[in-house]
């Protein structure tokens, strides 16, 4: 039944998955769904937090250790369907202090020596995906782009093709990390300027509206957090680590269905297996940024 729904999807397919940067064994589970998920998607946007605490950017042997880290989870995917994101444990000190342009220098090499980027500098930049007359356009966010004083990315979008922003921090989020509740500094580009900011950094999955804009976290890829209540925040879906539950773990699935309309489908992990939940279904009008979503009542079987 997978298969079928999913040949019958002919636009770009997006997995999301953040925070993988413990081997633990939830971590293993949702790595080896994705790699059967990967094989027909485009993409696997992994966003930020590929090693904890963060590199060992004052040893000599930085860039194997934290490219070992990444091949745990991420070494059975083709390479080239891989787009990292940097998060914040990969651009710190080793004590977690302050931004360390060593670290992120170490992290960046990993990302190339992996084959996910090309050597050298990894600024802001936008990926561009056409498949089925359906153009797809992600701006991937530096980790920079946070900093006090950060200079405005340069990005360059095509007219009429859908806008994503990929970064590590969340927008607003409805279970964890309420104190950094709209922190991201988007009004330096403008508003709404996307149709979907994705993002990892709070441990769960949930997709949140904010304005137009539908914010998506999808941190689950090495084990969910318990719920934090973020008063005032409505979410069309969250899934967390239930306090006596089985351990949990998850991603999300980003599937561009036509020029205006995207599903977001959550898979959610347990030591038993992965299954769907119910879809968020996301549409716009043709030729204009923002989308307005409703949930699905039911997951694909």
């Amino acid at each position: 039944m997978l298969l079928a729904l999913s040949l019958a999807i002919a636009g770009p397919r997006v997995l999301l998955v953040g925070d993988t940067g413990d081997d633990t064994a939830m971590a293993r589970i949702v790595s080896k769904d994705i790699g059967v998920e990967l094989a027909r998607s485009d993409w696997l946007l992994a966003l930020g937090d590929f090693y904890y605490d963060a590199p060992p950017s004052d040893q000599p042997d930085c860039v194997e250790q934290v490219a070992a880290r990444y091949r745990a989870f991420y070494g059975a995917f083709p390479a080239k369907k891989v787009v990292p994101v940097l998060g914040n444990h990969d651009v710190t000190t080793p004590v977690q202090d302050s931004f360390s342009p060593a670290a992120r220098s170490c992290s960046v090499e990993a990302f190339a020596r992996l084959g996910w980027v090309a050597g050298g500098e990894y600024p802001s930049h936008v990926r561009k995906l056409d498949k089925a007359g359906i153009k797809v356009d992600l701006a991937v966010i530096d980790a920079g782009f946070y900093g006090a004083g950060a200079p405005r990315p340069t990005l360059k979008f095509r007219d009429g093709a859908w806008r994503f922003y990929a970064a590590h921090y969340a927008w607003r989020t409805t279970a964890g990390k309420c104190s950094e509740q709209d922190k991201i500094p988007v009004e330096w580009l403008g508003r709404p300027p996307m149709d979907l900011w994705l993002n990892g950094h709070a441990h769960h999955l949930d997709a949140v509206p904010v304005d137009a804009v539908m914010a998506v976290t999808s941190g689950g890829g090495m084990e969910m957090r318990q719920r934090k209540v973020c008063e005032g925040v409505q979410s069309l879906f969250t899934y967390v680590q239930e306090p006596e539950g089985p351990p949990v773990g998850g991603y999300v699935a980003l599937d561009v269905e036509s020029r205006t309309q995207v599903r977001l489908t959550p898979r959610v992990c347990t030591p038993e297996g992965c299954a769907w939940k119910p879809a968020v279904v996301c549409t716009r009008e043709s030729g204009k940024l923002g989308v307005g979503c409703s949930l699905v009542p039911e997951a694909p079987n």
